[in-house]
């Protein structure tokens, strides 16, 4: 299930294109993950929203930030979930975009790879069972694991976002996490939904990369 976790005390803000769903503080994410693990349902996958964002998705990849807080705060809880952190820049970046952005409208690929590698080991460290890179960098999963085994969470599992599509379908979740990209698009990092060859290649790439 994916749950949207927010700053604050006792907030539920609804989320008007998932009728049902909510931003959530710490204090309402860790009620919801109860109430989740009494209907069986075996995970949960966090997004996060954090007070303030910047060029580089610092937040992200801060300790302390607000998914680090909340897979602390749901491990202390005791509550019976799999865990899984999505990792990416653009809940994080003021542009929107999901990585650091070069001569203004570009995503770097390789300065954004270290970024979330960084970020994955963070949420690996708070205790996420798995981190889901969503970003569509090339070489990311390779990286991530790398990192992963050398900060001794060789355990961590890499659930990648293989074949990600620019799609307007990512319409809710950008509202969910207020991520809509400030200028451009995706289509330089995100596939070509035409392009059923392409998917297939970087599913594989993954597997090979860990």
């Amino acid at each position: 299930l994916p749950l949207f976790v927010c700053p604050g005390e006792g907030v539920r803000n609804p989320i008007d294109a998932m009728p049902g769903h909510f931003q959530l503080s710490v204090d309402e994410l860790v009620e919801e993950c109860r109430s989740v693990a009494d209907l069986g349902i075996p995970g949960v996958i966090l997004f996060g929203i954090p007070p303030e964002k910047d060029l580089v998705g610092s937040g992200g990849y801060d300790p302390e930030g607000i998914v680090p807080r909340a897979l602390r705060a749901i491990k202390d809880s005791k509550v019976e979930l799999l865990l899984i952190a999505d990792v990416c820049l653009c809940e994080y970046t003021d542009h929107g975009h999901c990585g650091v952005v070069k001569d203004g409208r570009e995503v770097d690929n390789d300065p954004t790879v270290q970024l979330l590698a960084r970020e994955a080991v963070v949420y690996a460290d708070a205790g996420a069972d798995l981190v889901a890179p969503s970003d569509m960098m090339d070489g990311r999963v390779g990286v991530i694991r790398q990192e992963l085994d050398r900060h001794d969470h060789q355990d961590v599992a890499v659930m990648a976002y293989a074949a990600k599509y620019a799609s307007g379908f990512y319409g809710p979740f950008r509202e969910a996490a207020g991520s809509t990209p400030e200028f451009g698009d995706r289509r330089g990092y995100q596939m070509d939904p035409a392009n059923v060859r392409e998917a297939m290649r970087e599913i594989e790439l993954d597997i090979e990369e860990g």
